[in-house]
């Protein structure tokens, strides 16, 4: 039996341009003598769509692709992720009550299967409610419908039968988070809706996810695999099918990176998708050889920029426009050289506009290094000095008395909110935040100036992995050093010319790198390190330890 997956580039929001994706798929598999084909989750209308899940209207037009879909399953197994609503019983919230599904059709019908649930549908049992995920916000799970119902969630999991061939195939369907079953508890034990699946007789499973993209989530992927595969008397071959793209909750603009997967009967890893965030119709003959295969994981830089490169591009879609220029203050310094050349390799130089907004602080090293880049990215390229609205401004607000410090936060208002943002207004383009996560994380940055943009390329990158994306870019990606590398430092994190603001003479950035990112690092990552526990390890003496860093240097 040959089996497709379709990892497809979900547009979140576009339900129309989703099916003519999924129906081009369908008919590759059907030609290519797939008796099964199975697309990820919530792939009809998107998974990050915020509030809109609270809209009828929206539920119900979602719905109505399911026939649609079914309509297209003659002579093939149909497996995908959609919404599904029961207009008989209420939410959490009052309104009608809504399933994050699997669907399953073939022959024009829906799949049978045993047990009180309506046929060719699966319910997500685990409703993720950390980080960018709001499921228990909108969805009902099915645990939550066994306690309604009270019946053991076991006797509702059930797999689909399928007759392919005159022979019945038994398979489940679980959705994305079933899989990561480590963290939710039943009758004592973590709730493993694989097992049950495979109890009740599957002879495959099929987890349909959107899973965003997170350096290492293969390795802890797998990990989970293999969690499942020992906490069952026996286990049976496994197909993961994840989405790319990029989707928005309103919060967060979020990748998939897709790596869809093939598990054998060990939960060894037998086929993977090609390429990183791109569509895929991977096609897998259970006839063929299961043994495991290895295949070496990118670097991290080299993944984070194959993430940011995504982010950037499927700004296209969430805007609808794929012709309008960013604008970007190229100051000389690393990190807006570095949003400069990311935004030229993602989206190609001719839509990306570099404006150096110079006063008697930057110095002509800097002017020269901003002037350079824009001519080896092949950008257009402004310069607009601004000492005379700085003058003007300063003389204005002479009366409040301004320290110093306000003095700084002028020159950096004045490029971000009176020139780039007005330049990106009449260019109906949009204007780039260059902040990276450490000056971020500090405040390092000035409120209406450089925070100002509609995207921050580096705002997940510490200042080292921007050093580090820097020299890789310069390496792997252009062969050639477009970022000079008087702006990176050496090994002992000395510079050849620091990183400096330059909004007063002689100023210097107050980070000390290397260490800042080591305990920012801590502070952000999903198992977060209190404040309490790190000054404890500076009065245990452990603190460079704790945090990774050389002694010789910090």
């Amino acid at each position: 039996m040959k089996i497709a997956l379709g990892q497809m580039r979900v547009l979140p929001g576009q339900p129309e341009r989703n099916f003519e994706q999924m129906k081009r798929r369908i008919d590759e598999a059907r030609l290519a003598g797939c008796s099964i084909i199975a697309f990820p989750e919530m792939c009809v209308g998107g998974y990050l769509l915020g509030d809109r899940w609270t809209e009828s209207c929206w539920c119900d037009y979602l719905c109505s692709f399911n026939e649609k879909i079914c309509e297209l399953s003659n002579d093939i197994v149909i497996i995908y992720g959609n919404l599904f609503v029961d207009k008989r019983k209420k939410n959490k919230d009052g309104r009608s009550r809504k399933f994050n599904a699997g669907f399953a059709y073939y022959n024009q019908k829906p799949v049978p299967r045993n047990g009180d649930l309506p046929e060719g549908v699966a319910f997500k049992s685990l409703l993720p409610n950390y980080r960018i995920f709001d499921d228990e916000r909108y969805f009902f799970s099915l645990q939550e419908l066994a306690e309604d119902m009270c019946i053991p969630i076991e006797k509702l999991l059930q797999p689909f039968t399928a007759t392919i061939d005159n022979t019945p195939f038994r398979f489940g369907v679980e959705i994305c988070e079933d899989l990561w079953f480590n963290d939710y508890r039943y009758q004592g034990k973590p709730l493993n809706i694989s097992s049950f699946l495979i109890e009740n007789g599957a002879e495959c499973i099929f987890n349909l996810s959107s899973s965003p993209w997170t350096y290492g989530k293969d390795r802890a992927r797998n990990n989970r695999i293999q969690d499942s595969y020992k906490d069952c008397s026996h286990f049976v071959p496994f197909y993961y099918v994840n989405c790319v793209g990029v989707q928005n909750n309103g919060k967060n603009i979020v990748v998939f990176d897709g790596d869809s997967t093939i598990y054998n009967r060990n939960a060894e890893v037998v086929l993977k998708s090609g390429k990183p965030f791109t569509d895929e119709l991977i096609i897998f003959d259970t006839e063929s050889s299961c043994k495991p295969i290895l295949k070496k994981s990118p670097s991290i830089i080299e993944s984070k920029f194959n993430a940011v490169i995504e982010g950037i591009r499927g700004m296209d879609e969430l805007v609808g426009n794929n012709t309008f220029p960013y604008i970007v203050g190229i100051s000389g310094g690393i990190d807006s050289a570095l949003s400069a050349c990311l935004l030229s390799e993602a989206i190609g130089s001719h839509r990306v506009i570099g404006v150096n907004l110079p006063t008697r602080y930057n110095s002509e090293k800097t002017k020269t290094i901003a002037k350079n880049l824009s001519e080896k990215l092949g950008i257009k390229f402004f310069t607009i000095p601004i000492e005379d609205m700085v003058t003007i401004n300063t003389t204005l607000l002479s009366q409040f008395n301004p320290t110093e410090f306000n003095l700084e936060n002028i020159q950096a208002k004045i490029r971000g909110t009176s020139i780039l943002s007005n330049i990106a207004g009449i260019l109906k383009g949009l204007m780039t935040c260059n902040g990276n996560k450490i000056e971020i994380a500090l405040g390092y940055a000035t409120l209406y100036g450089d925070v100002n943009g509609a995207i921050a390329p580096l705002g997940d990158l510490l200042k080292t992995e921007v050093f580090e994306m820097a020299r890789y870019l310069n390496e792997s990606i252009f062969n050639d050093e477009v970022i000079p590398s008087m702006l990176l430092p050496d090994e002992n994190f000395e510079f050849a010319m620091p990183p400096s603001a330059e909004l007063k003479a002689n100023q210097i950035d107050p980070m000390k790198w290397g260490y800042h990112d080591a305990l920012i690092q801590k502070f952000t990552d999903y198992q977060k390190t209190g404040a309490e526990e790190i000054l404890q390890w500076y009065l245990d003496d452990t603190l460079c330890e704790k945090l990774g860093l050389s002694t010789n240097l910090f």
